[in-house]
């Protein structure tokens, strides 16, 4: 079974590398680590870090040093953190893992990314009112996507990566979470995910080149919306679903939302090949939850079934009947690819010890091919004991 730990730059460094993966490895056991070298802007809460409790992540940087010539003459350009300015922090990491035996593997954020979307709105999503998400990157554009497949082929080719994975490659939803974020009406499924729909100049033409009705998709989405404003107690709160999207919209908006997966589709073939440059280096997929809703997201689960080794299902929030319940939807319709699931053993999403070995043995017992647990920096250290004897309890049955 696959076994993986997320693991932030910051607490490597403040830690110590060595000391780090030595308790991940020795301590847990786990042997493999997901490093972040491309994240977003947060406040995370260090329990065990020794020299702060409290960190501000930096907005859309990377933790390693880019190699210019994959970004030469690109619209957008890397950003290198502040604390791996003078020193090769991965370099590091992947000397370290190599003398003990542990995998490595590249956690990216591909397009939530404030720093870029902030400065470069035209290469940010905007919503059908004409309003820019300052933390959204756009998939349809060329720009973001010449940027997203030179990053991975500058950290494939030059680090020995086991795997590669990529968060938020999606056309991002509407809610995920902003500073202060003040949404102050409940929204019907429905109303979400209108509001998260792209409209910007590089999704209209590439909805004019696939032949729909830009416009006519636009305004229908934006009479919804207003309809919703003038009377939300009244909206119909129904689950939602490809079916009902289709019933209230029509054929322009299916148009769309093809056009939407298209573009995923195409650029994941790219990152696949790319991945593909470092022989037996794999590509892993975040996921949703259910597999059947990825259309909501621009993807297709036939999309990971062909350019995908693995697919990531973060699986928090889940009770432990609700995950069996995923977990054997998700098993049937991604066949034989790589599963592995990510846990959190903190109380705010188990309630206890028990709760997290009930969901460990559910996801055994599901016959999933791997765990992932986050995150190293933001738990406490009797959540980190807490998973090595969980683990303990698996390795008879691996």
């Amino acid at each position: 079974m696959h076994l993986s730990m997320w693991v932030f730059p910051w607490d490597l460094m403040d830690e110590g590398v060595e000391v780090v993966l030595k308790r991940i490895r020795d301590e847990i056991g786990i042997d493999a680590v997901s490093v972040a070298l491309s994240y977003d802007a947060g406040r995370m809460l260090s329990p065990h870090n020794p020299k702060r409790k409290v960190y501000f992540a930096e907005e859309g940087v990377v933790y390693f040093q880019p190699m210019p010539i994959w970004y030469a003459g690109l619209d957008l350009q890397p950003s290198v953190s502040s604390m791996c300015k003078d020193i090769n922090l991965l370099a590091e990491i992947i000397d370290v893992s190599t003398k003990l035996g542990m995998k490595v593997i590249a956690w990216l954020s591909c397009f939530h990314n404030s720093r870029i979307a902030s400065q470069r709105r035209d290469c940010a999503t905007v919503n059908c009112f004409g309003d820019t998400y300052i933390t959204h990157l756009c998939p349809s554009n060329e720009s973001v996507r010449e940027f997203i497949l030179a990053m991975v082929g500058d950290l494939v080719t030059n680090y020995p990566f086991y795997a590669v994975e990529l968060e938020a490659f999606e056309y991002m939803p509407f809610r995920h979470a902003y500073h202060h974020e003040k949404v102050d009406i409940e929204l019907p499924p429905l109303i979400e995910f209108l509001l998260g729909l792209c409209f910007c100049r590089a999704c209209e033409r590439r909805a004019e080149g696939s032949g729909v009705d830009f416009q006519a998709v636009r305004n229908a989405v934006r009479n919804e919306l207003e309809s919703f404003f003038l009377s939300p107690s009244s909206y119909p709160r129904e689950e939602l679903s490809w079916d009902t999207v289709m019933a209230k919209f029509g054929a322009e908006m299916e148009g769309y939302l093809n056009m939407r997966i298209t573009s995923m589709g195409s650029l994941l073939a790219l990152l696949h090949e790319r991945v593909g440059l470092r022989e037996r280096t794999r590509l892993h997929l975040f996921s949703m939850t259910r597999p059947v809703n990825l259309w909501q997201i621009g993807l297709d689960p036939s999309l990971l079934m062909t350019h995908a080794d693995g697919v990531i299902i973060l699986a928090y929030h889940l009770s432990p009947s609700q995950l069996k319940t995923e977990l054997t939807v998700s098993r049937v319709m991604l066949r034989e690819k790589t599963l592995i699931v990510g846990l959190n053993p903190s109380e705010k999403y188990v309630g206890s010890y028990g709760g997290f070995i009930e969901r460990i043995n559910v996801c055994v017992k599901s016959g999933v091919d791997g765990l992932s647990f986050f995150n190293y920096g933001t738990l406490s250290n009797h959540h980190l004991s807490w998973i090595a004897s969980a683990l303990k309890g698996i390795v008879i049955r691996k």
